[in-house]
């Protein structure tokens, strides 16, 4: 009885371990199964971030390829066009009008006696005027060709699509403007150069011109410069900067809309748009509503950025208008 007894208590212990091995064993198995699952989840996790990753940089390269070849048709169609000889008649027509400018101004200081800031000569014949209703048109000449369809076109379309093309021709317009207004800026900034000198602050001319002090002698010339804000609140380059940036929005601006209006419509509305849009800005001057010139916006506290971020938004709505025209516009 009592080896019947050992027996059975061994055959419990034996038991007992087994279930215990076996729960262990299972346990091991439940955490083996969950590692595997875990190490699954996070491959398939890395696996999305990698592909995710990837795709971000194939848009990535995707879209500065499509800028790059947009800008490669407007580089090409800038050499194309600089050697034309209306483009030429362009530059030397806006030149023109800067000389008529630049000798008023010129004999002006000449008269009071004091050099002049080599910037100002820019600063004040576009402030008082003369760059929004006359050096506009030499650029409108420049770019009277738009939407600019060349014998290469069609390749273009062909290797590049609608699309990069259009984005192109719109870099290129932009790219004349800058081109123009840069060689008004330094011409202007040369000829001055042996009555002048450079740095920030403002001539004795062009304080009595802005402050109303040379009346007399600004009359005789037809000089005026509403800048006494100007002078107060920047420095020569500052408003340097600020007029050749208000001209470049406005150049842009009409550029845009004389190539989208002849990219949908054809014809002569392009030329009839900018006609309206360029003279009722010029009838709005006079009425003192809207001014094309940085010195009516001068006040200390930014006010003069409205004009620019204004004309902005009209460029980037024409813009995307002009996305929707290139599809269905018949190119030739």
């Amino acid at each position: 009885m009592g080896k019947t007894g050992k027996a059975a208590r061994a055959g419990k212990v034996a038991r007992a371990g087994k279930a215990a091995r076996a729960g262990k064993a299972a346990r091991a198995g439940k955490v083996a199964r969950a590692g595997k699952v875990a190490r699954a989840g996070k491959a398939a996790r890395a696996g999305k971030v990698a592909r995710a990753g990837k795709v971000a940089r194939a848009g990535k390269v995707a879209r500065a390829g499509k800028v790059a070849r947009a800008t490669k048709v407007a580089l090409g169609m800038l050499r194309q066009e600089m050697g034309s000889i209306r483009v030429i008649m362009g530059y030397l027509l806006g030149m023109a009008f800067l000389a008529l400018g630049i000798n008023d101004f010129l004999r002006y200081a000449a008269e009071t006696g004091e050099p002049v800031n080599i910037c100002e000569a820019f600063i004040v014949i576009a402030n008082q005027g003369m760059a929004g209703r006359f050096w506009v048109l030499g650029y409108l000449l420049v770019i009277g060709d738009a939407p600019f369809v060349k014998g290469n076109t069609y390749l273009t379309l062909y290797r590049c699509g609608r699309r990069i093309w259009n984005i192109g021709m719109l870099l290129y317009v932009f790219m004349q403007a800058l081109l123009y207004l840069l060689c008004l800026a330094v011409a202007s900034a040369v000829v001055s150069t042996p009555a002048g000198f450079a740095g920030e602050i403002w001539s004795s001319p062009v304080y009595l011109l802005g402050t109303g002090a040379s009346n007399a002698i600004a009359e005789k010339y037809h000089m005026n410069f509403d800048g006494a804000a100007m002078m107060k609140y920047m420095t020569v380059p500052q408003a340097f900067g600020i007029t050749f940036l208000y001209l470049l929005c406005y150049f842009v601006f009409l550029g845009v809309l004389l190539y989208l209006c002849n990219l949908a419509f054809g014809g002569f509305w392009g030329l009839a748009a900018v006609a309206v849009a360029h003279l009722g800005g010029v009838i709005l001057s006079f009425a003192a509503r809207l001014h094309q010139s940085p010195a009516y916006y001068v006040d200390g506290t930014g006010g003069h950025w409205r004009y620019p971020c204004m004309m902005l938004v009209f460029i980037l709505i024409m813009t995307v208008m002009s996305l929707f025209a290139v599809r269905k516009s018949d190119i030739r």
